[in-house]
């Protein structure tokens, strides 16, 4: 049988990276990126405008005229208003100078418009690159998000960046981060957590983003536990718990927690994060989400159990019937990989080949090369040839972009 006839017989992959590049440097210490810089770029004034990032840099008028190659005068009359900066040419001078947009110094931009509509649609275009990670189309998310991306990214290294475009690229780079991390084989899960961390990075340095800091705190330390430094993530779950400033959040935060202390066979932080999500559900059953759910819940619980050693545990929690249709198709095919790791473990052969079997079909039908990879060591420990056979290929055929 040819290699295209093979491929009419197992489901398409999805596009994968083999590799991704790591986050483009962005400025740092930009005055511009606070609160306060924000609402001082917005009002216009050229005398505010100059103090602010002069005190912003410690600089005097003197040091500041040499940096911008002005008279000291001239800086002087700028914060005292006692005289205008009128000509054009000098208004785009001062803005590259001091790097903000030239709309904030009052001169018209043919790029001012394009910039707007970016900033309007850029929410919605991270929302719509979420919900399709989330429904199993990470390959789609990162399409969602490549253009929103590249246009912040110039700005910022342009020094043309004000804060709303900073805000909107940590949370596009979070999300690029997740996508990376659904996408990419083990061997280069530490790209998708310098994504997620380059988000964090971002927000650190804006302040005053409670909701989208904790957020992608809580996808940055997952992305390092897939990674394999479970240290730091749970030093930063951890935090993120602590910062998260709803109970949805907060729960989010325990849950994923519970993942990497199960890891590290720590039973009592394991133990104490999942009756925190039950507490939190049972609180407020309207926090669930792609995280929290009964689905995703039972997983982590069953995986957990069988890290910390404690079968009879796995046995009641697999027992527990939870309604799959609900769940995302990515929960599922991590939910089979670890039935096949309970089914090995309590000796049911049978049902963890089936289980396997379909798991890793499922799993590149979406383009999930790391939960293949679970699947073929588990494959490897039991001796299952065919279907270490079965996915060794699917890992090649996710590699092959034809």
């Amino acid at each position: 049988m040819t290699k295209d006839r093979d491929r009419t017989s197992m489901p398409m992959p999805m596009p994968m990276p083999m590799t991704w590049p790591a986050p483009a440097e962005l400025p740092e210490n930009v005055p511009w990126y606070t609160h306060r810089g924000s609402k001082i770029l917005r009002s216009g004034d050229v005398g505010a405008i100059v103090r602010y990032y002069r005190e912003f840099h410690r600089l005097t008028q003197t040091q500041l005229s040499e940096k911008i190659c002005v008279d000291r005068t001239y800086v002087s009359h700028w914060e005292t208003r006692s005289r205008r900066l009128d000509s054009i040419a000098n208004r785009i001078a001062l803005a590259d100078k001091l790097g903000i947009p030239y709309a904030s110094l009052g001169i018209a931009d043919a790029g001012q418009q394009d910039h707007a509509e970016m900033l309007a649609s850029g929410d919605s275009v991270v929302r719509l690159s979420r919900t399709a990670r989330e429904g199993g189309r990470a390959a789609d998310a990162l399409r969602e998000l490549d253009q929103l991306l590249r246009a912040l990214e110039r700005r910022a290294c342009n020094g043309k960046a004000i804060r709303a475009d900073m805000v909107l690229l940590a949370a596009a780079r979070a999300e690029i981060g997740v996508a990376l991390g659904d996408l990419l084989p083990e061997a280069h899960l530490k790209t998708a957590a310098q994504w997620t961390g380059s988000g964090v990075n971002v927000l650190a340095s804006l302040e005053g983003e409670p909701n989208l800091s904790a957020h992608s705190l809580r996808m940055h330390g997952n992305e390092l536990r897939k990674a394999g430094d479970l240290h730091c993530a749970v030093r930063e779950l951890r935090r993120a718990v602590e910062i998260s400033p709803d109970l949805g959040g907060r729960a989010t935060a325990s849950l994923l927690l519970a993942r990497a202390a199960s890891e590290q066979g720590n039973t009592v932080m394991f133990d104490q994060c999942i009756k925190q999500c039950r507490q939190a559900i049972e609180q407020d059953p309207s926090i669930f989400n792609f995280f929290i759910n009964p689905f995703s819940l039972r997983e982590v619980e069953l995986r957990g159990f069988l890290l910390t050693d404690r079968i009879k545990g796995a046995e009641r929690v697999a027992s527990r019937v939870v309604v799959a249709g609900e769940a995302s198709p990515t929960w599922r095919v991590i939910e089979r990989v670890t039935m096949t790791q309970f089914y090995l473990a309590v000796g049911e052969m049978k049902a963890a080949e089936s289980e396997l079997r379909a798991a890793i079909f499922g799993a590149q039908e979406l383009g999930l090369p790391h939960q293949v990879e679970r699947a073929v060591r588990l494959a490897e420990n039991a001796h299952l040839d065919d279907l270490v056979r079965m996915g060794k290929a699917a890992i090649e055929e996710m590699s092959d972009p034809l």
